[in-house]
């Protein structure tokens, strides 16, 4: 039975894949990978090259996105994938990651466009390299970032070799809707997906809802990130690599997660809508619990998971109209919807009245602002990293 990358081989072999974006040589890999290149032939891996940008040729380009290695000795008959993510100097990348826009992936569900994009252009590399073996009986799956996202949805789609798979992520964002994401939570299992992200990482809170994590229903690997508010150095690969040291996933240092209920999510708004209340000003924390607590209102009023098929603007038009139509059915919601919408004007800095009143307009307004604003903070994130 194949034993998972522990949290510290999963960290260098995602940063690993960065060395390779301008560089052939597998030796870059195998030097940045220390702990791996003992258990996986790095040297004689085989270089991914991936496309990303949009559809024009003059907005496109190609450059290397990891690798794929074969194991050695205990590691004999298992697959090593290794996907970086969003590079600083690319702005085709970059375009990649602001696609809001919604497909159908591997299995049917809608996820995001610009990632699943990307994965189409390295999965026949890999299942290239695959069919070269007979042995291979469980693929280790790992990305950073954007390639958390692009490894996410690879895994999906070589479910169908036969293969064991192992999923490992580092501050990736969501991938997929909700269903999609119960899906492959099953498809994988839980105790086989690793997603390991930082609490003040702007990265893990994109795209907005109806997308979701894997695996499902679970926080994943939680971890304490630099400061106290939304901070870009939070996603970098060496950070990441700090955190995790030389623990295994069962003794990782993780948060524990609030807002276990529509009730605690509820009093927590109140206290967060109040202007006299303590400051939540670019508080990580603060933004987390406003997603989490728009994410708990949007489930009582049905699935959305439709909003995912249309552009950036047209889901926050959307997003607005169902919020306005729940504070009409509902006196306890329109409480909460109001305080959602004072909570996240405090947390970017700016005051609305208590009274306002709850229109389409206003909630548009406000939901336009969080999501520009959590966007152009994950943008800086990924222009931070330096590989």
């Amino acid at each position: 039975m194949s034993v998972e990358l522990s949290p510290g081989e999963a960290a260098e072999v995602a940063n690993s894949a960065y060395a390779l974006r301008l560089s052939a040589d597998m030796l870059d890999a195998a030097t940045a990978a220390p702990r791996a290149r003992g258990a996986f032939d790095l040297l004689g891996g085989a270089r991914l090259t991936g496309v990303t940008g949009l559809g024009a040729a003059a907005l496109q380009q190609r450059t290397g996105f990891g690798y794929v290695a074969f194991g050695k000795g205990v590691r004999q008959g298992e697959c090593l994938v290794s996907v970086r993510g969003t590079f600083k100097t690319s702005a085709c990348d970059w375009i990649t990651n602001a696609r809001m826009a919604g497909v159908r992936g591997p299995s049917g569900f809608p996820v995001h466009a610009g990632f699943w994009a990307a994965a189409q252009s390295l999965l026949p590399q890999v299942r290239r390299e695959l069919r070269s073996r007979r042995d291979v009986s469980t693929i280790h799956v790992v990305g950073h970032s954007l390639g958390g996202a692009i490894a996410t949805l690879m895994a999906d789609s070589l479910g169908d070799t036969g293969c064991g798979l192992k999923l490992y992520t580092f501050g990736a964002p969501r991938s997929g809707v909700e269903l999609h994401a119960e899906y492959l939570t099953d498809k994988l299992g839980a105790g086989n997906i690793h997603r390991a992200w930082h609490d003040t990482d702007p990265v893990p809170m994109v795209p907005i809802f109806p997308y979701s994590h894997v695996p499902c229903r679970s926080p994943g690997h939680a971890m304490k990130g630099p400061g106290q508010r939304v901070n870009v150095d939070a996603h970098l690969m060496p950070e990441y690599m700090r955190s995790v040291g030389e623990s295994t996933w069962a003794s990782l240092p993780v948060l524990q997660p609030k807002l276990g209920s529509l009730e605690s999510a509820e009093a927590w708004l109140a206290q967060a809508a109040d202007s006299g209340g303590a400051s939540i000003l670019l508080s990580a924390t603060a933004l987390r619990l406003v997603l989490s607590a728009l994410d708990w209102i949007l489930k009582q009023l049905g699935n959305a998971a439709g909003l995912t098929l249309f552009g950036g603007a047209t889901i926050i038009d959307s997003l607005a109209r169902l919020l306005y139509s729940g504070a009409l059915q509902s006196i306890r919601l329109a409480g909460m919807i109001r305080n959602l919408m004072l909570a996240a004007m405090r947390f970017m800095g700016r005051v609305a009245s208590a009274s306002v009143s709850i229109t389409v307009d206003f909630v548009q307004y406000v939901l336009g602002l969080l999501f520009r604003f959590i966007s152009t903070v994950a943008l800086r994130a990924v222009e931070a990293f330096t590989g």
